[in-house]
């Protein structure tokens, strides 16, 4: 395949295989990362006028909370995403067939027991007070939390086929099932606004719902097609490998429920419990429009994970080094495409969603500064977690973790939502400091302790 000539990608060419591997997926992904970020804006002004701004952010916190359920697998994701690679690399099938079935089969019970628990717990949850809403939507938010909590967790099991996909360096398939998923529950949307009021019911539904049933018709069209090589079966669950999973993947489990904390789901509530729910969407319309540049950024360096995970097998560093190179010429010319973002920001909310809400331009330039940041601690540590080496990222993720909330909430009070948002982006100045470093040491293959842990 020729790899068309776009200035984005001059700096990321090569002849290496791995190198045009990550090229195919970057373009692929583009069209439908580019696809996917437009059904997401068109998505947020036809919620918000079928809600209202309050609703909007009820659902937006809610929603947030659910990406908890993502974390219950306590890093066997990225677990299997690493050590699946590393088995496809060394051409290891049945090794890698027993690392699939025996995820899942892990994921099976995580999830029936938190179903169980939860339908135990819900009832006593106060989700009106959780969310700062209104009391008499109690009965209503408890029977929303209940169906998105049951579908958000059937989703946790089945979206292990996006983690295959990745790992066998095929990210651009994974982004495919999300923009499907996004378009059916945009097509929904659309039908919901003719023919019914609005109704935070019928949206908790059809969000959760929408990616579940790509899921599962997705793990049946690769396991009995391309992929049934590696299609789950008893006979090849075996616990013992369990320790390969979790071992790096229960550091991965604690690095993501940091960033979980610290990136989005208590920025959500602490905004609501500070100030409203309103905030929350104000916030978000934001969030959504700049971290937009971030998603096409990743769709560049997603591919770089797994391909490090093989060149790092190969002590392939110098592929690594040059690879970084390249990628900081990019990084560079996001920050250029950012500024203009911002400049043009005002306009842009007017346009997008009218005078539904209004989004102050300070806000904007604080989400802008966490995107940067976001950006470039995110260049680096795609490669150190393909390579593993990520017990400093844990240590600071951890730090960072313990001081967030109370530092966000100082701040909140002192300076309202500018001071929570300006808290996430002093949180990422750590990462984006040492983990530059921490590569940089790794590819010369000069790193000692911590950094080579």
């Amino acid at each position: 395949m020729n790899i068309p000539d776009f200035k984005v990608f001059r700096y990321l060419k090569g002849n290496n295989i791995r190198t045009l591997q990550a090229q195919r997926n970057i373009i692929f992904s583009f069209g439908l990362k580019g696809i996917g970020i437009l059904i997401s804006f068109v998505l947020v002004p036809l919620t918000l006028h079928y809600l209202n701004a309050t609703e909007y952010g009820v659902w937006l916190t809610l929603s947030s909370l659910m990406t908890w359920i993502n974390y219950f697998d306590i890093g066997l994701g990225n677990g299997l995403r690493n050590q699946l690679a590393k088995a496809l690399t060394l051409k290891d099938y049945k090794l890698g067939k027993i690392y699939v079935s025996t995820t899942f089969a892990i994921l099976s019970v995580i999830v029936v027991f938190f179903i169980i628990l939860f339908l135990f717990i819900n009832p006593y949850v106060e989700w009106n007070r959780v969310l700062n809403t209104d009391p008499k939507m109690a009965d209503d938010l408890s029977r929303i939390v209940l169906i998105v909590f049951t579908f958000f967790c059937l989703q946790f099991v089945f979206k292990t086929v996006g983690t295959i996909l990745v790992a066998d360096q095929k990210p651009a398939v994974n982004d495919l099932i999300s923009v499907i998923g996004n378009l059916i529950a945009l097509v929904i949307i659309y039908v919901l606004t003719k023919i019914t009021n609005g109704s935070l019911t019928y949206v908790a539904l059809t969000f959760s719902t929408a990616p579940l049933l790509v899921f599962v018709f997705t793990y049946f069209i690769l396991f009995f097609g391309k992929y049934k090589y590696l299609r789950p079966s008893f006979s090849e669950i075996n616990l013992k490998y369990t320790k390969d999973l979790i071992g790096i993947g229960l550091q991965f489990f604690i690095i993501q429920i940091a960033v979980c904390v610290i990136a989005y789901t208590s920025t959500n509530i602490i905004i609501a419990q500070l100030l409203d729910t309103e905030s929350v969407t104000i916030y978000n319309i934001a969030f959504k429009y700049f971290f937009s540049l971030s998603m096409a950024y990743l769709i560049i360096i997603t591919p770089f994970w797994s391909a490090a995970t093989e060149a790092y097998i190969k002590k392939d560093f110098l592929w690594i080094k040059t690879s970084i190179k390249k990628l900081i010429y990019v990084y560079l010319g996001t920050i250029v495409l950012l500024l203009f973002m911002l400049a043009i920001s005002d306009w842009f909310y007017s346009k997008w969603i009218g005078n539904t809400v209004q989004v102050p331009f300070t806000l904007s330039i604080f989400v802008a500064l966490y995107v940067a940041l976001y950006n470039w601690s995110s260049t680096f540590i795609f490669f150190i977690n393909g390579i593993g080496k990520i017990r400093l990222q844990l240590y600071i993720t951890i730090i960072i973790a313990v001081f967030y909330i109370p530092f966000s909430v100082y701040l909140g009070k002192l300076f309202n939502l500018n001071g929570i948002i300006l808290a996430s982006v002093i949180a990422l100045i750590p990462a984006s400091v040492l983990m530059p470093i921490q590569l940089k040491k790794l590819f010369l293959d000069k790193a000692k302790g911590i950094w080579n842990k």
